[in-house]
């Protein structure tokens, strides 16, 4: 008996070694077993490596089941549209569908994840929908900084006709990173060295060839499940959730903090003449190209939808203050903010998804309407 109780002890040890053992087994087998919508809610963060370095997968159309960003912030079932995506990159890690993979594009359309459509499937995406509105070729430089695309020697060497640039209203601030990228810029990008981009090349080879290991190390389905879960336990029993993602009551509508805290900046206070000066730096580059630039300001969610969260809008309009920024420096821009409010009033469709901060097939289809009036003035 003496014996027995001794042992029970390494018994119980011996137990919990197993079951973290087989749970260790489980999370590590299960990348190679389940499919990628039990790690990702959506396309973007697989085929732009986000878990790699962020280099992008090449070549690769992608198809899962998933929905928006901010239900996955919040973690709460009930707030999940569901829908399925289409991806596809090209060659050069960009997202373009098969149609529209054009090598010598004569419009590019320049910026992040407004502008690749994060939200919605290829037949949907913003590309897409202009190339069916124009004659000439679109090719989506997407997701990507108007300072990458500057140094690009694709486009030194074959320069297109027109880049079209889109930033969302969050990201349009004179504080943001990359303003100061492009108002420190004196030469257009035009000073990287054949060795600069060598050594750049070099570390994308080496992150690219170990970047699906170091993926796999971060892709956990126990920690996906379990944050996830725990995140709706906390919603359930306290009726928190998490404090980037407003919850309007008896409203399915997701908002994003960080618009709503901008919603209540007046233009003034924006630094909105370095935006439209950094804007201008960029115009005048790519008219040294050859090329026109057109800017076009992407109003957030929270912007259009205020009334939905019980906010007054600013006046004058903040973004009515870019844009008069803008024309003050002669700069080609398409101004969406007004139209966006008229086509957001009671009983008209949605032009952003109800559980993500981007816009969907409509907000985009609108967009392209009032591009296409630019590119014919």
């Amino acid at each position: 008996m003496r014996h027995q109780k001794q042992d029970r002890p390494l018994l119980f040890c011996t137990l919990i070694a197993a079951v973290f053992l087989v749970l260790i087994g489980v999370d590590r087998s299960a990348p190679f077993l389940l499919p990628l919508d039990a790690f990702f809610f959506r396309p973007w963060e697989y085929m732009m490596g986000a878990f790699r370095y962020n280099i992008p997968r090449t070549e690769r159309m992608l198809q899962i089941s998933g929905y928006g960003d901010l239900a996955n912030l919040l973690g709460v079932p009930t707030y999940r549209v569901p829908r399925l995506y289409t991806w596809t990159n090209d060659r050069y890690g960009k997202r373009n569908a098969t149609v529209i993979q054009n090598e010598h594009p004569a419009i590019v359309v320049v910026w992040d994840s407004f502008m690749a459509s994060a939200a919605d499937p290829d037949e949907k995406t913003f590309v897409t929908q202009l190339q069916q509105h124009v004659e000439d070729s679109v090719y989506g430089y997407v997701p990507s900084d108007m300072s990458l695309f500057l140094r690009d020697q694709r486009f030194l060497k074959n320069p297109p006709k027109i880049v079209l640039w889109g930033r969302a209203e969050r990201n349009t601030l004179g504080s943001n990173g990359e303003i100061e990228t492009l108002l420190a810029d004196t030469s257009c990008f035009s000073n990287t060295t054949r060795k600069d981009r060598f050594v750049k090349s070099s570390k994308d080879f080496v992150k690219a060839m170990i970047g699906d290991f170091v993926e796999y190390t971060q892709l956990s389905i126990l920690r996906r499940t379990m944050q996830q879960s725990l995140k709706h336990m906390i919603y359930v029993w306290t009726g928190q959730h998490t404090i980037v993602v407003t919850i309007v009551p008896e409203d399915t509508m997701l908002f994003l903090d960080r618009g709503l805290a901008i919603l209540s900046s007046p233009g003034s206070a924006r630094g909105f003449d370095r935006v439209a000066d950094a804007v201008a730096h960029v115009r005048d580059c790519l008219e040294a190209r050859g090329t026109r630039l057109i800017f076009m300001p992407i109003p957030d969610k929270e912007h259009i939808y205020a009334s939905r969260i019980g906010r007054e809008p600013l006046s004058p309009d903040p973004l009515l203050v870019l844009d008069a920024a803008l024309e003050e420096r002669k700069i080609a821009h398409v101004s969406l903010v007004k139209r966006f409010q008229e086509e957001s009033g009671s009983g008209k469709d949605l032009l952003y998804w109800l559980d993500d901060t981007h816009w969907n097939a409509r907000g985009i289809g609108v967009a392209v309407e009032e591009v296409m009036k630019k590119l014919e003035e």
